[in-house]
């Protein structure tokens, strides 16, 4: 992906304005048919992580009929020149979180969350699918808390670029210049996919249906960001509908997990 290194960074700044549970409308409803049905949470997380990792620090499968804001903020940046997104695209249903991009008063907006949790190394897995729809990137990443203090990095474990949703990447961004290195992710991601990172000292790890997809060990791997965990049905610069682009387009999470690296790796 392109990273869209200042342009992206003042689109997160402005989202950091959250909006109340109310605003975003964590209860309310798309305005788009019901997305594919069926069980996501068919895929659990690989039996041999609780034993290397311990028990997760966030967890959420995304019950009820709201958001659980002491665990997530709202992205909204509306008015941004690049990854613009509402609040009024979030809200939870049927046990997934629905992150509905699309029109707004006629204008493309994309949809997102953004854990309140912050670490340096972990593990992060997310299971998730996506609408198709020329336009819009089914996104999850870790981005920091403050770009650029005390270093440029982001790491991108999924992002489906395809209008199909069946190609996209996973990134690992370095540097103020946003040097990058990447591996092509290939999955129909219209089905439920789960999707994971290991971010260690000395190695990024990644991980799709609980195989891995590639490890990394170069010298972009990030060493002091505290990084968040974004969730973006994300349209940006460069990103254009077409005449067969519906109104809305969802992207559904199933759950999220995340734990600390052990101690002894940290």
């Amino acid at each position: 992906m392109a990273f869209d290194g200042v342009r992206r960074g003042m689109a997160v700044a402005a989202a950091l304005t959250v909006a109340a549970c109310v605003a975003a409308g964590c209860n309310g409803h798309s305005s788009r048919a019901k997305p594919q049905s069926g069980s996501g949470g068919q895929g659990k997380p690989p039996s041999g992580v609780s034993k290397t990792w311990g028990a997760p620090v966030l967890s959420d499968d995304f019950g009820g009929t709201q958001l659980d804001m002491s665990k997530w903020q709202v992205y909204q940046a509306p008015d941004a020149s690049s990854h613009r997104g509402v609040a009024a695209g979030t809200h939870i249903s049927d046990g997934h979180l629905m992150l509905v991009g699309g029109l707004y008063g006629g204008e493309d907006q994309g949809a997102g969350v953004i854990s309140r949790l912050s670490q340096t190394y972990g593990r992060w897995e997310a299971r998730m699918r996506s609408d198709p729809g020329a336009g819009y990137s089914a996104t999850a990443f870790l981005w920091p808390v403050h770009m650029g203090d005390p270093e440029f990095a982001e790491i991108d474990f999924a992002e489906i670029l395809g209008a199909d949703r069946h190609s996209g990447g996973v990134f690992i961004h370095h540097g103020r210049d946003d040097q990058q290195v990447q591996r092509d992710l290939n999955a129909d991601f219209t089905k439920w996919h789960t999707v994971a990172v290991d971010w260690l000292p000395d190695h990024v790890t990644f991980w799709t249906d609980g195989k891995k997809t590639w490890t990394y060990k170069g010298s972009f791997i990030p060493k002091q960001a505290m990084m968040q965990l974004y969730l973006r049905n994300e349209m940006r610069a460069g990103f254009h509908r077409t005449s067969k682009t519906p109104q809305k387009i969802t992207m559904q999470v199933d759950w999220i997990r995340v734990y600390r690296a052990p101690a002894a790796s940290r």
